[in-house]
């Protein structure tokens, strides 16, 4: 899932009003919603002030283990 993908199903999941996350993040309501309907992509910076606000992390993933056929 992108980041994107991710910070979308994290705003459409929350019990919050898509303006109160706007508010609470404090960016642009017309913002949030051009995101949520895909009009618009946004900046980074708005990014992490969502993911602050709705307390959402970036962490590395865990890589499946190569294996080793003895070559």
């Amino acid at each position: 899932m992108s980041l994107s993908e991710t910070l979308k199903a994290a705003i459409l999941n929350s019990k919050q009003s898509r303006y109160a996350i706007a508010r609470g993040s404090k960016i642009d309501h017309a913002v949030l919603r051009r995101f949520i309907t895909g009009e618009r992509d946004i900046k980074l910076k708005t990014a992490e002030s969502l993911a602050h606000y709705l307390e959402l992390e970036l962490v590395k993933k865990k890589r499946k283990a190569k294996k080793n056929n003895g070559k």
